[in-house]
């Protein structure tokens, strides 16, 4: 992860998760799980909007990893999330 991005504190987070309620999600993981085209679609979606909600199809005791995963690729933070549905903010470079 870049050292240089700043991780938002509580407060941030609990603002990001407000705002991340009334957010439709923008991008559906599936099965597959990963894949370069979703990533890239994931990262093109997190230079736009700096705010983005994620559905999952996995079970829920699979999302972690995947959360995880999709953090360290795109140097974004998880700020919530309720089932199987997860906000993601990265910061404007």
């Amino acid at each position: 992860m870049n050292l240089a991005m700043t991780v938002p504190t509580s407060k941030e987070k609990a603002a990001l998760r407000n705002t991340a309620q009334k957010l439709k999600p923008a991008i559906h993981i599936g099965k597959k799980g990963i894949t370069p085209a979703l990533l890239a679609e994931f990262t093109k979606a997190l230079k736009s909007d700096q705010l983005v909600k994620v559905a999952f199809k996995a079970n829920r005791d699979e999302i972690p990893p995947i959360v995880g995963e999709l953090e360290s690729k795109t140097d974004s933070y998880c700020v919530g999330g309720v089932g199987k549905r997860r906000s993601f903010y990265k910061v404007k470079e």
